[in-house]
């Protein structure tokens, strides 16, 4: 389950404070200062402990956190085509981290699997098939005249919202074949209308489809998880084929590619695919991989970050450090993105 309460300590460990803020009075005095929300007084024996709640993290995070907001909205896709790379769970915990750290965040998944879902929305414990509720996702609002407030869902951070999938999503591909402008519908439909948030992340299936090509096309950075396997290996050049190849054909310039190795074990076999993937993407890895661990899953099933659920660990600080530089090569300021004109703007023309 998810953390609700939160101390002075635990607060400096996710945000990294005490490498920034020496003094441990530092939450408190701006509490004081009202910079910050106020914390709720516990009685422990003799003396009053300050408990912030899990929905005042963000306003913390605007303060003290490690990660500013962009200077403008970023969309950012996730994919890779293999399966069991972290792909959503990195993708959880990026949208998870920046909302955390007071940046507005809307998590979209694209998988017909329900990955994204899954992690986020809670079971329904059901005595009658009839009480069943089928939620409502990106089909029923492309093709079914479904609003976005009908679709979009808030989650325990007032920073992230998700969209979540449906198995629908297999037709929404369908119906996308036969539209024009195929690859721009999220360009022309979805995306001018999401801007109240600093960033948009799409979590991908692994497979290439139309969903994949919408999600690339509106992308200021393509993230790719590889993972150290010897599959995942040789998935790897034609993925990144496969994403020039598009790139080229809808002249895509300026897209940052962003690239990490995941699922890092001990072998020699795993440590040399690692290597191998620093050589030949140079240009675009990060440096620090994701190590194999039962945390990230563990995580997962408490809905938290990996930077919440395991603070102090070797697996949070790795990952601290990853998606700090992973923001900083997407959030450049000096990276000019194509921009592709709109159907409305067409069709003055």
């Amino acid at each position: 389950m998810e953390q609700l309460s939160w101390v002075n300590s635990d607060i400096r460990k996710l945000f990294k404070m005490d490498s920034r803020y020496k003094s441990i009075q530092t939450l408190y005095n701006a509490e004081e200062r009202g910079e910050i929300p106020i914390a709720e007084r516990k009685q422990r024996g003799k003396v009053s402990t300050r408990v912030w709640r899990l929905d005042q993290l963000p306003d913390i995070g605007r303060k003290f956190g490690f990660i500013k907001p962009p200077y403008t909205q970023k969309v950012l896709c996730t994919y890779m085509q293999k399966g069991g790379v972290y792909k959503t769970t990195t993708s959880y915990n990026r949208a998870r981290t920046y909302a955390l750290n007071g940046i507005k965040v809307l998590l979209i998944g694209l998988d017909s699997e329900c990955s994204v879902t899954d992690i986020i929305t809670p079971q329904q414990e059901l005595a009658r098939l009839d009480d069943f509720e089928q939620c409502k996702g990106l089909y029923h609002y492309l093709t079914q005249n479904a609003s976005l407030e009908d679709i979009i869902r808030p989650t325990s951070l007032p920073t992230l919202d998700y969209i979540p999938e449906t198995h629908d999503l297999v037709k929404l591909n369908k119906w996308m074949a036969y539209e024009k402008r195929r690859e721009y519908i999220f360009l022309d439909k979805l995306i001018p209308y999401l801007t109240t948030y600093d960033v948009i992340i799409f979590d991908n299936s692994p497979t290439w489809n139309h969903l994949v090509e919408n999600s690339i096309l509106v992308s200021d950075a393509i993230i790719m998880p590889l993972g150290c396997s010897l599959l995942a290996y040789n998935a790897s050049a034609t993925n990144m084929q496969n994403i020039w190849d598009f790139q080229d054909v809808m002249k895509i310039s300026n897209q940052e590619l962003v690239m990490f190795s995941t699922a890092l074990e001990r072998s020699s076999l795993s440590q040399q695919i690692n290597a191998t993937y620093l050589s030949r993407y140079v240009d675009y890895m990060i440096s620090t991989p994701i190590r194999k661990s039962v945390k990230w899953e563990e995580a997962l099933m408490s809905k938290q970050s990996i930077l919440e659920y395991a603070r102090g660990t070797s697996q949070a600080e790795d990952y601290y450090h990853l998606i700090c530089e992973e923001w900083e090569r997407v959030n450049d300021r000096n990276k000019t993105l194509v921009n592709f004109p709109l159907e409305s703007e067409l069709e003055a023309v």
